[in-house]
């Protein structure tokens, strides 16, 4: 069986399925999330094309916010209901930023179906208005040139996730770095924060997505 996305828009992504086991073609399969950017709120997700007695859908990658922190479990899957030809259910926004996949199951099987258009931004507004940059270092030179004081980058290194950060790191990359003030050699000028960057889609570019004084959680 073959799989193609042959169109997305802002919010919609469309997966054509150019033949079923039987050889014959069939329904294109078109996936809706609203909205398409949400922080610490719930979105609405629409599924048609889709011929199937149960469907449940996930975000891969995310954590479960019903769990306590730093005791996350796996984002759980989400039963979606069928109204009127049309799969419908509510996905809770996970407890970290990021940008995650959405995973479809179809009734209690291993059969999985994801495209990399079928997204869900977990951002705080703007953030894709910010300077996209190739890479995701080039997003923290860029913070640390813009810092007020003249500051220059000293030290810079990917950052190990906790065991319950499961985000994956193709859209997701955390750094922690020390900057200091240029020309200015003592240690104690030294800061450091953690910062976190994120890519809007599997070939997209890389944009600050938050700053923090301690590992994001």
């Amino acid at each position: 069986m073959t799989r193609k996305v042959v169109a997305t828009t802002a919010a919609t992504a469309v997966l054509v399925i150019t033949a079923n086991a039987s050889g014959r073609a069939a329904s294109p399969i078109r996936v809706h999330v609203q909205p398409r950017i949400v922080e610490y709120r719930p979105s609405q997700v629409s599924v048609t094309g889709i011929a199937a007695a149960e469907l449940s859908v996930r975000l891969r990658g995310a954590d479960d916010p019903a769990g306590p922190a730093y005791r996350w479990t796996a984002y759980r899957w989400h039963r979606l209901r069928l109204v009127r030809g049309r799969w419908r259910g509510v996905l809770p926004a996970p407890p970290l930023r990021g940008i995650y996949q959405l995973q479809f199951r179809v009734q209690q099987s291993n059969r999985f179906l994801q495209s990399p258009r079928w997204l869900l931004r977990v951002m705080a507004p703007g953030t894709l208005r910010r300077a996209a940059f190739a890479t995701p270092r080039a997003v923290v030179d860029d913070y640390v040139r813009n810092l007020p004081g003249d500051q220059v980058l000293v030290a810079a290194r990917g950052w190990t996730r906790a065991a319950y950060d499961h985000r994956d790191p193709r859209l997701n990359r955390t750094f922690v770095i020390a900057y200091a003030p240029r020309d200015d050699k003592r240690p104690s000028s030294r800061l450091g924060v953690f910062v976190t960057t994120v890519r809007d889609g599997y070939h997209g570019r890389w944009r600050l997505l938050e700053t923090t004084t301690g590992p994001p959680d």
